[in-house]
């Protein structure tokens, strides 16, 4: 007689700080298996030793949730929930934790079947949990090893990762010593029930000790999270005589444009660079790409261009390079496009730590240090420099809060970049795919004596609304599913979107959006990877052809504020006003002018036709003449993380 099936009631992870990626010095990673171990090639002996991604419907996938949900809700559930404990179910693994099973058999035909609950026939069959933010190497082998930083994940408000009493965060915490054996009680299926205060979790056939963390007294100010965990949907915490999903997410109304600069760069495709940005731009007189300060920009009346900017070329303090005019977007990459190249100088190569400010220029310039070219080098180095500073602008107000003063801000160059409040940025959080659209810039300034934590110090934070790319099924593109949308994601991103989907629903039968994963969050500066592009901008080609590989359409893997100096998440230094970042790597007259007024004669830097100057040791067109395109190396440097178009598509 068969059976009844058995009604588990779902429980769900509330938040999750798992990665499919990591980046590990500077080295983007698959946080799982190599593809070296998931191929499943018998050797010559006919063995075979691979892993394999176990998906949800698959016995041992069930099991582990089975048991993880149980202890879960006899944990946080207590008492009252006890007829459930061995009805419930985890819905699924936290959000970028994937379950691997290691299989390892004998050569063909001397394999023996094993009784086991997956039903193999190999002589090993292991499960391994990956995710954990800190790569593939910080792995869990069972239940009982994951439930308590899942444990930790479901109910650490703090996401103090010093909290959290798992293996792997803890890996110098004592062992709790386990009871003796008692006697054996009848089974029930997964999960038993115990009568009195639960202070342990146990599964069938064993009886393990689960450390509950202990929780450090909440202080007035958030402590950081590091690495961040990130929500998923729904929520762990139960309520009576059900467990339901948290309430639906409400976006944060999107701050209105305060200035003509800010609301032409809320737009979609009118301008790729902002004034007061470093980036590359291309040097028609030596056909090189150069390094320079972004200090006016235009839309031409007699549309002779698509838009105009003057530049001024970055560098060592015994130059001033008159200013150059671009007049293509095409001409113009942002500084976190490209790794920078190594320097010329075999000295600065040797001594790649030494910043700009520490280099004797009149040495390297008098050949006491070998050759080179000096404008190149000294280029490279001041954007380095400037990529570890950041610089506030245009403040909107000022409050107290809890004896903190809070400044809010309308924007801030970060780094090479100007960021307006209201846009998305990138963020190191997560797989470090997901975007913050930011609702507030705030400085908060923490006074005190200097014995007191956090006194005389400054903390800024980016709020705002965190979203994910996701997807749905799209098997008929003339009925397209009803994807949610909100009038408060900017307008960039949806059109950006709409361009992705013209292509990605009638090709791989799926519809792309911008999916809400946490409302009106504080990010540090530090977790701020820098601007958001729009692939249909930057990135055609290789959304192309990742759509054509059927490796999704996320984008490409662009660098972050940080790789380019090995300083990776930082703060940086902050700067009284825009100019001083630059310090001598621009002319002293050199001034910054804000809207879209084409310039006039006087108004101009030099001549119309702004040769500049070139970067080479001989005139343009010569043969020995040096171009920056030369040392250009676009597969990356030591310290310098991923280049432009290198990387992954989600």
């Amino acid at each position: 007689m068969a059976q009844p099936l058995t009604q588990f009631w779902p429980i769900f992870a509330g938040k999750s700080d798992g990665q499919d990626v990591v980046n590990q010095k500077g080295v983007v990673l698959r946080n799982g298996p190599t593809q070296e171990q998931l191929d499943r090639t018998p050797n010559e002996q006919g063995q075979s030793d691979y892993y394999r991604l176990i998906e949800k419907d698959e016995p041992k996938h069930t099991d582990w949730r089975k048991k993880l949900g149980g202890m879960l809700l006899r944990e946080v559930g207590g008492k009252e929930y006890e007829d459930k404990w061995t009805q419930c179910i985890l819905w699924d693994f936290p959000e970028g934790y994937r379950l691997y099973e290691h299989i390892k058999s004998k050569a063909n035909g001397e394999a023996k079947a094993v009784k086991n609950h997956s039903g193999g026939g190999h002589d090993r069959q292991d499960a391994y949990l990956y995710g954990y933010p800190k790569g593939p190497r910080k792995r869990f082998r069972s239940p009982i090893e994951f439930f308590p930083h899942l444990l930790w994940l479901s109910t650490d408000e703090t996401s103090d990762y010093q909290n959290c009493t798992c293996r792997i965060c803890s890996p110098m915490q004592m062992e709790v010593e386990k009871p003796a054996p008692a006697a054996k009680p009848e089974l029930k299926p997964d999960l038993k029930k115990e009568n009195g205060p639960m202070t342990a979790a146990q599964t069938v056939g064993r009886n393990p000790v689960v450390q509950i963390p202990m929780r450090r007294p909440s202080t007035g100010t958030p402590m950081t999270q590091s690495p961040s965990t990130k929500p998923a949907t729904p929520s762990t915490t139960p309520n009576p005589g059900q467990i339901r999903a948290p309430p639906r997410l409400e976006p944060t109304p999107l701050p209105q444009p305060r200035n003509i600069d800010q609301q032409v760069d809320s737009q979609y495709g009118k301008f790729v660079a902002r004034t007061g940005e470093v980036v590359w731009f291309f040097r028609p007189s030596t056909e090189a790409w150069g390094l320079g300060l972004v200090v006016r920009r235009w839309l031409p009346k007699d549309k002779a261009a698509d838009r105009c900017y003057y530049i001024q070329p970055l560098s060592h303090p015994f130059s001033e390079p008159p200013q150059e005019m671009v007049t293509s977007d095409q001409n113009l990459k942002p500084w976190l496009a490209w790794s920078a190249p190594s320097c010329t100088y075999a000295y600065l190569q040797q001594n790649p730590t030494l910043r700009y400010d520490q280099i004797d220029w009149h040495s390297l310039l008098s050949g006491r240090f070998g050759e080179g070219v000096a404008d190149v080098d000294a280029s490279i180095l001041a954007a380095k420099a400037i990529d570890t500073t950041y610089t506030l602008f245009e403040c909107l107000k000022t409050a107290t809060h809890m004896g903190v003063e809070e400044r809010h801000y309308n924007g801030i160059y970060l780094g090479a970049e100007k960021i307006w409040n209201g846009e998305p940025v990138r963020l190191r959080m997560a797989i470090g795919t997901d975007v913050l659209v930011v609702t507030s810039i705030i400085e908060k300034l923490y006074p005190g004596p200097p014995n007191q934590a956090n006194a005389g110090t400054t903390k800024i934070e980016l709020r705002g609304d965190v979203y994910s790319y996701d997807t749905l099924p799209a098997p008929n593109p003339n009925s397209l599913p009803q994807a949610p949308s909100s009038s408060n994601i900017p307008l960039r991103m949806r059109e950006d979107l709409r361009w992705r989907n013209h292509t990605l629903v009638p090709t791989t039968r799926l519809l792309a959006y911008w999916k809400l994963m946490r409302a009106n969050v504080s990010i540090n500066l530090e977790d701020i990877k820098g601007r958001w592009y729009e692939t249909s901008i930057l990135f055609v080609e290789f959304f192309t052809k990742a759509i054509k590989n059927n490796e999704g359409g996320n984008g490409v893997w662009m660098n972050a504020r940080g790789d380019a100096t090995g300083v990776g998440k930082a703060a940086g230094t902050q700067q009284a006003n825009r100019i001083a970042a630059f310090g001598p790597a621009v002319p002293k007259s050199t001034h910054l002018t804000e809207g879209l007024d084409v310039p006039d004669e006087q108004g101009k830097s030099g001549s119309a036709a702004m040769p500049g100057m070139e970067l080479g040791v001989g005139a343009a067109g010569n043969e020995g003449a040096f171009q920056l395109d030369d040392f250009m190396n676009f597969d990356g440097t030591e310290d310098a993380g991923m280049t432009f178009g290198q990387g992954f598509t989600f």
